[in-house]
């Protein structure tokens, strides 16, 4: 079972923001998911410049077919910074320019990561997507993650099968990244099936994260192969959005080493079919601004 999958620009990262647009509004189609749907698109920190109000409008303007929103610590400062939902009071300024970031995108949902258990326990970490969500004026879902290699201050809050489950009976939203899991269910030797299947029917959960890796780090590989939790997707709420946060800019890279002549002339035959905008609509948009 395929779910309608939307694009994340963390798809092509160390990209403009415009760039990698462009890039997800070409069209783009996965071997396990097959085309990914422009028409929800996740702004991501593997971005390079900096996302401020007129750049969220360009997009807007350039591309109103789609619906974009900010996931984790988007660059919306000159000085890139790692913020968190655990650092909601102390990074409150990132967080006020990322709501307004929000607003000028017109966006409905905000995901951000728990953030490091050193900074706030699971239940202030519930407290601050709650006043975050206040701040954006729209559900703010707790994104969680795997373990670390430790468990003192320096690990990470909700990278347990406990506190996977105390986020789903926790009564805030949540966004689910089965990589995530995947590299949990490898690092704990088990596999929580019946919890994977229970997040990802509930209403609270907003949105579903998936790339591929082989549980020991994530390396967002494009999904190849049906891994594991692959039948459990038969259980995602209808109201939850689904992004795939594959890198394809590897993945290309891969496919036109020896060996995979198939392979990269199916993606080039596939490019050259595309409807591509062209730069000149984007510069429309820009005002005198370059594009990359």
């Amino acid at each position: 079972m395929s779910p309608k999958v939307g694009i994340s620009l963390a798809c092509w990262p160390g990209l403009t923001h415009l760039a990698a647009a462009q890039a997800a509004m070409q069209g783009v189609c996965e071997p396990l998911l097959g085309d990914l749907h422009a028409d929800q698109v996740q702004l991501v920190p593997q971005s390079t410049d900096v996302l401020d109000e007129r750049l969220a409008e360009v997009l807007v303007r350039t591309w109103p077919q789609a619906k974009f929103r900010l996931h984790a610590n988007v660059r919306v400062l000159q000085q890139r910074r790692l913020v968190d939902l655990g650092t909601f009071d102390r990074d409150r300024d990132w967080f006020d320019a990322a709501a307004r970031i929000h607003r000028a995108l017109g966006s409905t949902v905000y995901t951000a990561h728990a953030g490091r258990r050193g900074v706030a326990s699971l239940w202030r970490l519930f407290d601050n997507a709650r006043r975050c969500a206040d701040l954006f004026d729209c559900p703010v879902a707790i994104e969680g993650h795997y373990p670390s290699g430790g468990e003192g201050v320096d690990g990470f809050l909700v990278s347990s099968w406990t506190e996977y489950r105390a986020l789903l009976e926790g009564g805030v939203p949540y966004a689910l990244d089965l990589s995530h899991i995947n590299i949990l269910a490898h690092r704990s030797g088990r596999r929580e099936e019946a919890l994977v299947a229970d997040m990802l029917a509930s209403p609270a959960c907003l949105e579903v994260h998936i790339s591929d890796n082989d549980g020991t780090g994530d390396t967002h590989a494009v999904l190849c192969h049906e891994p594991w939790w692959w039948p459990l997707l038969q259980h995602i709420h209808p109201g939850a959005t689904v992004f795939s946060e594959g890198n394809h800019r590897r993945h290309a890279d891969r496919q036109r080493e020896p060996g995979s002549a198939r392979a990269l002339a199916a993606h080039l035959e596939g490019l050259a079919a595309a409807d591509v905008p062209t730069d000149r609509s984007v510069a429309s948009n820009l005002r005198g601004s370059t594009v990359p």
